[in-house]
């Protein structure tokens, strides 16, 4: 079973804005007939399982073709290069649903690297638990850096964020924002001292649209006097910041998970 010898021509196309196996829990796998099934990546991966037991697989290489057989026909396939899934079925709606950030976190992350120097300090300025989970995943390389963290905010269900800020051009900015985009938020000064100008911005971000978070990333962004900044995502286990660090543009740019929970 070669994947460039395979035909999908026949077979319906079903394309994501974010291919990814956990999409397929929502409406796609409680379709697909009894039986076991032959997942296979035509290189390393080649396994039996049943229907339960594929809705759970986990660290996928999808920069490979992806198969998934019963009974030696073809259900459907992944095709990585243009990030589409050919199936037999059906086509399916599946309402844009997106992967979780529990199933993201832990099919895509890996050891932070460098937690010292970086999560003592995380910890001391947000008052997070010293003995947090610290987790990354790679970001790639982009042309619009602000165009792709709202995105990404988008498909993890950020639901609020906070920032560190000195009394500053910034506060004015995102009280505009946040008064024409009618999002809730509260600021509250954080310094030590009762002289200090810093100032702890908190916004709910609960159903916002990618274009309001765009306008809102961007202000982060352009902002040379932000001190530190955390986006919130509440899950039913716990509630996870994610930092963003690095720099997208030139490739660099990495994604930080904190959260307290195993």
């Amino acid at each position: 079973m070669n994947f460039d010898e395979t035909n999908v021509e026949h077979l319906h196309v079903q394309s994501f804005q974010t291919m990814d196996l956990f999409t397929l829990n929502h409406g796609y796998l409680s379709r697909l007939p009894a039986g076991l099934y032959r997942v296979t990546d035509y290189c390393e991966l080649d396994v039996m399982v049943t229907e339960s037991q594929l809705g759970r697989l986990r660290y996928i290489d999808l920069t490979l073709p992806l198969g998934v057989y019963i009974e030696g026909q073809l259900l459907f396939l992944y095709d990585p290069y243009r990030r589409e899934i050919y199936s037999t079925q059906t086509r399916i709606n599946l309402d844009k649903r997106r992967i979780s950030t529990v199933d993201f976190l832990s099919a895509y992350s890996r050891d932070f690297h460098d937690p010292d120097s970086f999560s003592v300090k995380k910890e001391n300025l947000f008052n997070l638990p010293s003995e947090s989970n610290w987790r990354e995943f790679g970001l790639p390389k982009v042309k619009s850096a602000s165009s792709f963290i709202s995105r990404l905010l988008t498909l993890l269900d950020v639901s609020s964020f906070q920032v560190v800020s000195k009394k500053n051009p910034f506060l004015s900015e995102f009280k505009k924002w946040a008064n024409q985009t009618k999002r809730e938020y509260n600021i509250e000064h954080h310094g030590k001292m009762i002289w200090s100008n810093d100032y702890t911005v908190i916004c709910n971000l609960s159903n916002t649209s990618e274009s309001d978070l765009l306008q809102l990333v961007t202000m982060i962004e352009t902002s040379e006097e932000l001190e530190e900044f955390r986006f919130l995502i509440e899950t039913e286990a716990c509630i996870l910041s994610l930092f963003i660090l690095g720099d997208l543009k030139r490739g660099y740019g990495i994604g930080v998970f904190q959260y307290e929970i195993d």
